[in-house]
C-alpha cells in the first residue's frame, strides 16, 4: 500500500524532521501516517530510525520488525534491525540480519561492514577482513570499515596497515574519535609516545568526557617522562571513574617500576 496523498505531506515532513534531528516531531508525523495507512512499511521503517536516534531501541525494534513483516525485501530494515540487535547483545540475531541484507542487496556496504564487526568479535579474522575489504570496495568513504579493518590488521601484526587505516578513517571524518583513540593506542604500544599523546589529545578535543582516553594519554605522558602532565590526566580519570582507580594505579606502578628496573618482569 502507498501512503494516501492527503498524508504525503506528513510523511515527507517526518523525513525532513528526522534529517534535521527533530526526532520527536518526526515520530509524531510518521505516527499520523501510520494511523492513516497501517500497511505502509516505509513509515514504520523511518519511525524506527527516529526511535533509534532517540535511544529507544525497544520501540525501534518493534517498528523495524513491522516494516519487515510488511515488506520482507526492505534491505535497510534488516540492516537497522541488525544494528539494534547488536546493541542489545543479540549477536546471532544481528548476524542473521546483516546476512539477509547482503542476500537482498550485494552492494550494501554497511551490511558487509557490520557483519565483519561481528565476525571479528567471534575471532574469525580472515572472514572479517574479507567483509571490510568488500565494504571499502563498495563504499570507499565508509569510515567504520577502515576503523574495523585497522583493528583486524593490528591483531594480525600488520601495524603499518593498521596505522594507515586509522589515518584514513580520521581523514575521511576529522571528528571520528575512535580512529584517533585506536591509532593512539597503537602508537603507545609501539613506544611512539609523542604521537600517542597527539592522537589522544585530538580524541579529547572532540569529546572531553572520555575517561579512558585521559588514562591512556596519562600513561603515554608518563612513559615520555612527563610526570606532572600525566598526573593531571590521571586525576581526570579518577574523577570520572573512581571505581577503576585500582586498575589504573596498578598499571602506573608497573610502568614506574619498569623505568627503574628495565630488566624486571
Amino acid at each position: 500500500m502507498q501512503v494516501p496523498d492527503k498524508d504525503m505531506s506528513s510523511f515527507m515532513g517526518g523525513l525532513d524532521r528526522l534529517v534535521q534531528g527533530d526526532v520527536d516531531s518526526a515520530i509524531a508525523q510518521l505516527t499520523r501516517v501510520i494511523k492513516a495507512d497501517p500497511g505502509y512499511a516505509l513509515a514504520y521503517f523511518n519511525r524506527g530510525l527516529a526511535w533509534r536516534k532517540k535511544g529507544d531501541v525497544v520501540a525501534a525494534l518493534v517498528d523495524f520488525e513491522k516494516a519487515i513483516k510488511l515488506n520482507p525485501r526492505l534491505t535497510d530494515a534488516y540492516l537497522h534491525r541488525g544494528l539494534v540487535r547488536k546493541r542489545k547483545g543479540d549477536q546471532s540475531g544481528a548476524l542473521a540480519d546483516f546476512e539477509k541484507a547482503i542476500e537482498l542487496d550485494r552492494r550494501c556496504a554497511e551490511a558487509y561492514c557490520h557483519r565483519g564487526g561481528i565476525r571479528r568479535k567471534q575471532g574469525d579474522l580472515a572472514k572479517a577482513l574479507a567483509d571490510f575489504e568488500e565494504a571499502i570496495r563498495l563504499k570507499p568513504d565508509l569510515v567504520e570499515a577502515y576503523n574495523y579493518r585497522g583493528l583486524v590488521r593490528q591483531a594480525q601484526d600488520d601495524l603499518s596497515g593498521a596505522v594507515a587505516d586509522f589515518t584514513e578513517a580520521v581523514r575521511l571524518r576529522p571528528d571520528f574519535v575512535e580512529g584517533y583513540y585506536n591509532r593512539g593506542l597503537l602508537h603507545e604500544a609501539r613506544g611512539a609516545f609523542q604521537e600517542a599523546v597527539a592522537d589522544f589529545s585530538a580524541a579529547l578535543g572532540h569529546n572531553p568526557r572520555l575517561a579512558e582516553v585521559y588514562a591512556n594519554r596519562g600513561l603515554a605522558l608518563l612513559q615520555a617522562g612527563k610526570e606532572a602532565e600525566a598526573q593531571k590526566d590521571f586525576d581526570q580519570f579518577y574523577r570520572r571513574k573512581p571505581e577503576k582507580r585500582y586498575q589504573l594505579d596498578k598499571r602506573i606502578w608497573e610502568l614506574r617500576r619498569r623505568r627503574v628496573d628495565p630488566t624486571g618482569p
